[in-house]
């Protein structure tokens, strides 16, 4: 009966750095399943390097067979078997030699990872489990794993040539969870996850970036925190801070539905609007904070019976819609009518509008820079809403770092391939 050779077998395997010792077995695993196990060991040339620095060191002993899971073939699992010697390194003391095929502390092949991490990015963390045959805690670390192998091949080169970027801190669980992103403009990928937000958290970035990249950056875009002025201000002099359109105008929304709620609450409190009943100015909630063109007929027929109905709260949706216009606007065009609705939103006396028309006074400049510049932070907001849909589909992911590590993987530009693939 024929036989398969080592090298065909190597080629079927994908072990392109592994001497095959021996023929494969099957054996029964504690479900009774199938499990295939290939005998292997490194090249001569890999023998005896440890597994920290990659250097050769003095053989010290000899450990028990060890076996690593490997894509599986057909319907069985398979492991390859190698008993490692530990070596004495010059840096690192004794530890375990170096395989070619793992990575240090990994009891899975680089082929196993790179696709149960690539799966990872498209699929649920519960579906990679069932598909790959590992515990679903398993995933996370894995991805872990491959993602700080991707960044250290691109090494400081992730930080270079950026010209604009932008910043903003997004929930990850309850609690007031949050981490701060940093988004690259220009090649539109994710370069840097922290837990945490707020002034320290942003200085942590621009201490990773050499002085020569720092001076590379000419844009800053963000909401209008004063951390990210200051840092920017402190690290990046030479950038432009620039206002993100979607905040600015959620400043204003933020406003409107605080009226909407006094004006309904007051309309309750008097009873104009019954216990139960339908009330016209809380069922127009989405109506007054949706943009206009964009309005159906029957929300149009709401903002009517508002109009008609609280004089206060027609007063501030068109102040809403008034900036939103202003924004549109080339920045010459947008000055004079930015110092008018400033004037008016503060002489209008409406509870949270009077505080926005002096906030948007003081940030007229800045706004101006966000019109002539053109950009948002649209991309990061899209980023966001990416970074949600991974916790919701993983069903949470309770280590940050596994967390930031798949989202770097889905959002970071990395070069994720399949194994065997080009």
């Amino acid at each position: 009966m024929p036989t398969i050779s080592a090298g065909a077998l190597k080629r079927m395997l994908h072990l392109p750095a592994n001497v095959v010792t021996g023929a494969p077995r099957i054996e029964k695993d504690r479900r009774g399943g199938d499990v295939v196990v290939v005998p292997v060991r490194p090249y001569a040339r890999d023998t005896g390097r440890c597994a920290e620095c990659g250097g050769h060191g003095r053989p010290y002993d000899r450990l028990p067979a060890r076996r690593w899971r490997q894509l599986d073939i057909g319907c069985a699992k398979l492991l390859l078997e190698y008993a490692p010697p530990r070596v004495d390194c010059g840096a690192h003391g004794v530890t375990v030699a170096m395989v070619p095929w793992a990575r240090r502390k990994s009891a899975y092949t680089y082929d196993f990872e790179r696709q149960v991490a690539w799966l990872s990015v498209h699929a649920p963390r519960s579906a990679v489990s069932a598909l790959m045959r590992v515990d679903w805690k398993s995933v996370g670390p894995v991805c872990r794993r491959v993602a700080d192998e991707l960044r250290a091949e691109q090494g400081a080169g992730l930080f270079d040539h950026l010209r604009s970027i932008g910043v903003d801190e997004t929930s990850y669980k309850r609690g007031h969870k949050y981490m701060t992103i940093v988004v690259d403009h220009d090649r539109g990928r994710v370069i840097w996850m922290h837990q945490g937000h707020g002034e320290k958290v942003f200085d942590l970035f621009f201490q990773q970036l050499t002085p020569a990249q720092r001076e590379s950056i000419r844009v800053i875009t963000g909401d209008g925190a004063r951390w990210i002025d200051e840092c920017a201000f402190r690290w990046c002099p030479q950038a432009e801070r620039i206002l993100d359109g979607f905040h600015i105008v959620g400043w204003a929304t933020d406003a409107l539905d605080k009226v909407r709620t006094a004006a309904w609450r007051e309309a309750r409190k008097t009873g104009t609007a019954g216990k139960g009943a339908k009330d016209p100015i809380k069922g127009a909630r989405w109506a007054l904070l949706k943009n206009g063109p964009d309005l159906a007929a029957g929300q149009k027929a709401q903002l009517e019976c508002v109009a008609n109905t609280d004089e206060t709260l027609w007063q501030a949706y068109k102040l809403k819609e008034r900036l939103r216009m202003i924004l549109k606007q080339t920045a010459e065009t947008a000055a004079p009518l930015l110092r008018q609705w400033a004037a008016d939103a503060f002489l209008s006396g409406i509870p949270g509008f009077v505080p926005l028309g002096e906030k948007i006074d003081r940030r007229r400049f800045d706004i101006l820079r966000t019109i002539r510049s053109g950009l948002s932070n649209a991309r990061l907001e899209a980023v966001n809403n990416r970074i949600k849909t991974t916790i919701k589909i993983g069903y949470g992911y309770r280590n940050l770092d596994n967390l930031i590590a798949l989202v770097m993987l889905k959002c970071g530009g990395l070069n994720l391939q399949l194994p065997g693939r080009q």
